[in-house]
C-alpha cells in the first residue's frame, strides 16, 4: 500500500489534501495521514481503495464554504444542492474509509445560503469511524439520489459510520444508500423555529431492502426546544428508515416520524420504524400510526450481514 503523508504546514509529501488524492495510482490502495490543521479545499475522490486517516478528528479538518444558493462561476447559475459537497466521493471511489477525521461545510443557515454538504458519499463500500460531519441543512449525503435511482433501480450504495459524530438540522442525513450508523452521536441543532428539522431523509428504491439503520445511537441537541424535531420523513414513496436501540432527548417529536409531499401515496410504500427507543423523546402510544414498532423477531434481521450481505465492512481500531 502506498503511504502518503499530508500537512499544510509543508512537513509532509504534500501540502494539500487534493495533491495526495491526485498523486494517487488509481490500480493501488492508498493510505494518507493528515496532519493536524485546518484544509480549506474542495476535495474530490476519483480513484478506490483510498484511505484517510486524521491526526485528531477535532484537529483535523477537511472544510469548504459552499450553499446552494451561491453562484456557480461555470454556469452563472445558483449552484444547487449537489455541488456545495467540501469532500465527494465519487461512484469511483468504491472501498473508501476514513478516520479520525472532521468534514465540514461552514457555509452556515440554510435559510441564509441553501443546503449546504460536508460530506457527499456516492461510492459502494464506504466505512468511517470517529468522524465528523459538520454542517446545517443536508450535512451528509448518502447517494444515489433519486434520479440514479430511476436509472439504476438495483444500484447497491452500501456504507457503515461507526462512532461518528453528525450535527445538522434539516434532512441532515439525506440519500438513497443502504447505511448503517452504529454507536454514534447525531445531533440537531436549533435554528429558531417551531419545527427545527429532520434528522433523516430517505429515498431508497423500491428494490434495496434496506435504508437507513440507526444501531444504538444516541440523538442529541445543543439548544432546541421540545418536541421540534423529527427523526425522520420520506424525500420519495420507498424511503427506509429504522432506529434500534437508540437513545432519544427531549427534543424529539412525540410522533418520531414526519409527513411530507404526496405523503398519502408514501405512506402506503414507505417503511418507518423503531425498537427499543428510550429517553425522554421516544412516546410509544404517540408514535405516528403509518410507522412501525419491531417486534424481537422483526428487529433480529437488522444484523450487519443481512444489511450488507457479501460485504463485511473491516473496521480497524
Amino acid at each position: 500500500m502506498n503511504k502518503i503523508v499530508v500537512d499544510k504546514n509543508g512537513m509532509g509529501d504534500f501540502s494539500t489534501v487534493m495533491e495526495a488524492i491526485a498523486s494517487v495510482n488509481g490500480e493501488n490502495s492508498a493510505e494518507i495521514f493528515i496532519k493536524k490543521g485546518v484544509y480549506k479545499e474542495k476535495i474530490i475522490v476519483d480513484k478506490p481503495n483510498i484511505k484517510i486517516i486524521g491526526e485528531n478528528p477535532e484537529e483535523t479538518i477537511l472544510t469548504y464554504d459552499d450553499g446552494a444558493l451561491g453562484i456557480d462561476s461555470e454556469t452563472g447559475m445558483p449552484m444547487g444542492t449537489f455541488k456545495t459537497a467540501s469532500f465527494h466521493i465519487l461512484r469511483e471511489g468504491e472501498g473508501f474509509s476514513a478516520y479520525n477525521i472532521t468534514f465540514e461545510n461552514s457555509a452556515g443557515m440554510g435559510d441564509v445560503v441553501g443546503q449546504a454538504v460536508a460530506l457527499y458519499v456516492d461510492c459502494d463500500k464506504a466505512v468511517f469511524k470517529n468522524c465528523r460531519m459538520l454542517a446545517r441543512q443536508d450535512t451528509l449525503l448518502t447517494a444515489p439520489m433519486h434520479e440514479d435511482i430511476a436509472k439504476e433501480p438495483n444500484r447497491l450504495n452500501r456504507q457503515f459510520f461507526k462512532d461518528c459524530y453528525i450535527e445538522g438540522d434539516v434532512d441532515f442525513i439525506f440519500g438513497g444508500a443502504t447505511a448503517v450508523f452504529e454507536n454514534c452521536e447525531i445531533k440537531g441543532l436549533d435554528a429558531d423555529r417551531e419545527i427545527n428539522g429532520y434528522y433523516t431523509a430517505a429515498c431508497t428504491a423500491k428494490k434495496i431492502e434496506y435504508g437507513y439503520v440507526f444501531i444504538n445511537c444516541t440523538l442529541t441537541t445543543d439548544f432546541a426546544a421540545d418536541g421540534t424535531y423529527y427523526l425522520g420523513r420520506p424525500w420519495r414513496e420507498f424511503a427506509k428508515t429504522v432506529f434500534l436501540n437508540c437513545e432519544m432527548g427531549s427534543h424529539i417529536h412525540k410522533e418520531s416520524f414526519s409527513k411530507w409531499k404526496n405523503f398519502e401515496e408514501r405512506s402506503e410504500t414507505c417503511y418507518y420504524a423503531q425498537y427499543k427507543s428510550r429517553g425522554k423523546g421516544f412516546d410509544e402510544k404517540n408514535t405516528a400510526d403509518w410507522t412501525y414498532i419491531l417486534s424481537d423477531d422483526e428487529a433480529c434481521k437488522y444484523t450487519l450481514k443481512n444489511i450488507f450481505k457479501d460485504w463485511n465492512p473491516i473496521v480497524e481500531e
